[in-house]
């Protein structure tokens, strides 16, 4: 059984940490999901990148239900992801690092629930994000000793345009701490599928209205690059505590009752 998934952006590159890492093809009703496999300090662990295309695709237009559902057939029960976001607050500064745990959706246009069918459910999202794999996240920084907000709240856009100063401001007072393109399409997925799901934010930019630089990725690069290595050193302690981990412990979460599912009757 898989200990993990990683769900990544493109600058996370933690094949290279796995043993016996091995190239592996999902099949999914989307169509086939490239991923990798290995072990990392005794922990199961599969690799997969949100946008596998090897180009740039907008946010509206990956497809997050396929890489979901691959995680599933894969027998996945937790997932960690990495996000790269915009800062709505001056007191978190590029660099900090944040473990999520609200969000405010205001995507559109895009496919929102895992759901086909007659076949769905409503899921409870009280708390988005799972408080055990939280938890253990927040410990394994500590390890670390890299300091992480324990708390913030994901506001997540449409893209791929960025947010206007008149957003950055409403974002705020709404409570929104971070802004981004992707996250809560696949925590949303994630909760209906039942998987347990965590992410560790890193700020690489302040949002519009925040500094008098102009929004432009490519000036971004070292910001991306330190989160990245930030986010492979947490996952790599992360390992090590489900690797002692006994594989029968009870979960104290509620990630795979929260979506009862509703059935046409007969």
């Amino acid at each position: 059984m898989v200990d993990l998934a990683v769900l990544a952006s493109q600058d996370v590159d933690m094949a290279a940490l796995l043993t016996n890492p091995t190239e592996i093809l999902i099949d999914t009703a989307g169509g086939p999901v490239p991923a990798t496999v290995g072990t990392l300090h005794g922990s199961e662990l599969i690799i997969l990148h949100r946008n596998a295309t090897g180009r740039p695709v907008a946010p509206h237009a990956l497809d997050y239900r396929a890489n979901i559902e691959a995680l599933v057939r894969a027998g996945v029960h937790r997932v960690v992801t990495t996000a790269m976001v915009g800062s709505l607050r001056p007191s978190l500064p590029v660099g900090t690092g944040v473990v999520l745990d609200q969000f405010i959706d205001f995507t559109r246009d895009r496919r929102s629930t895992y759901f086909t069918g007659h076949d769905f459910g409503h899921a409870d999202m009280a708390e988005p994000y799972c408080p055990e794999l939280r938890k253990s996240l927040l410990q394994s920084a500590q390890h670390l000793d890299v300091a992480v907000s324990p708390h913030g709240c994901y506001v997540c856009t449409a893209g791929p345009r960025f947010e206007t100063r008149a957003e950055v401001r409403m974002f705020a007072r709404l409570g929104g701490d971070v802004v981004g393109f992707t996250n809560v399409t696949e925590c949303v997925m994630a909760r209906e599928a039942g998987l347990c799901f965590a992410t560790y934010a890193g700020v690489v930019n302040l949002g519009a209205g925040l500094s008098d630089q102009s929004l432009r990725t490519e000036w971004w690069h070292d910001a991306r690059e330190a989160h990245a290595t930030r986010f492979g050193a947490i996952i790599a302690e992360l390992a090590k505590v489900l690797a002692r981990t006994p594989p029968d412990t009870p979960k104290a979460c509620r990630c795979a009752t929260s979506t009862p599912i509703e059935r046409p009757a007969g």
